[in-house]
């Protein structure tokens, strides 16, 4: 069997509540729904860790969190130490099974230059090292209050400048410009599209605003930056669909961990605040091992092996990908 391409799309702090096929009456995803209904949608899976770079570090390597050296959330400075070198990467397994790989948007696993991701296996990297950036400036704020600004885009080990260009149409466009360039390769390819929607700051085009302006200000930004990413997925997949390889790529997409809330002090008390994210009817948000926290909408599609409109009540989780690409690799 001809080995699949691989499309990996990770998006942030999305809620298992945050898409139509998963339950939101508020937030419209015609192309993730659309996905969902090619392959099979899972309601039981599971991030290995309730914040982003130990869950991410999950999904690339088949390990635990402990395992490759990144059990917290990593800081934002430059230099900063991540993945462990024996903590092998997908994209590096993959290469050496002949594939192109690329990685567009968030990496957050460390930005020290042995463990950036040009060095742990994609030939190809446009995005940000640190946790999350202005979606405009691309300016990541470490310190509280905002204070230390340091820009952070780069086009794999050069720093670029997109001063206001939306960071989700980046990513996006990045993707669909590298499937059409390895649409006739010899070589299989593995796009790693990691958008760093719907994490704070809450930021959105105004087209995509203006859907959503009969929500409260706080669902309203977050549907907006929600109906962007779902409009990059059904651009990716019409990429793959317009060169003919559609059926013979794996499309797998899920978040690294449960919507995004912080602490604040009321007069009579503390209490936690969304940024406007949902985990349906599930107690918890990012940060806790509460279902809310670690229970992720995810979604597997290979037209050519698996069959279409399945709902998968099996218990999943990120690590399992790496496994399950390597062996429909072969």
């Amino acid at each position: 069997m001809t080995k699949p391409n691989v499309v990996v799309i990770y998006c942030d702090d999305l809620g298992y509540g945050d898409l139509g096929c998963y339950g939101s009456d508020a937030i419209s995803t015609p192309h993730l729904d659309a996905l969902a209904e090619k392959g099979v949608r899972f309601t039981n899976w599971y991030s290995n860790s309730p914040v982003c770079s130990p869950s991410r570090a999950s999904l690339l390597t088949g390990l635990y969190p402990a395992k490759t050296g990144v059990s917290h959330i990593l800081e934002g400075k430059r230099g900063t130490a991540g993945l462990k070198p024996e903590a092998k990467t997908l994209a590096e397994h993959l290469k050496e099974f002949g594939y192109n790989t690329a990685l567009y948007g968030k990496w957050h696993l460390g930005s020290a230059e042995e463990t950036k991701p040009n060095a742990r296996g994609f030939d190809e990297y446009f995005g940000f090292q640190a946790g999350c950036v202005d979606y405009f400036s691309h300016i990541f704020y470490w310190g509280m209050p905002q204070t230390n600004p340091v820009h952070d885009l780069w086009s794999n080990e050069d720093e670029v400048w997109h001063d206001g260009e939306y960071l989700t149409h980046l990513i996006t466009d990045k993707s669909v410009d590298f499937i059409e360039r390895n649409r006739a390769a010899d070589k299989p390819f593995f796009l790693y599209a990691a958008y760093n929607a719907p994490h704070y700051p809450m930021h959105a085009p105004e087209k995509y605003m203006n859907r959503y302006k009969h929500l409260p200000r706080d669902r309203q930004l977050m549907a907006a930056m929600i109906s962007a990413v779902d409009d990059g997925v059904g651009d990716i997949m019409a990429a793959l669909k317009r060169n003919g390889i559609d059926e013979n790529t794996l499309v797998f997409f899920s978040s690294d961990n449960g919507p995004s809330s912080e602490s604040r002090n009321f007069l009579d008390g503390t209490e936690d605040v969304y940024y406007g994210g949902s985990a349906g009817i599930f107690r918890g948000h990012k940060g806790s091992l509460f279902e809310g926290g670690i229970r992720e909408p995810a979604i597997l599609v290979y037209p050519k092996v698996i069959p279409a409109e399945q709902i998968c009540d099996e218990v999943g989780m990120m690590a399992d990908i790496l496994p399950t690409v390597m062996d429909f690799a072969g």
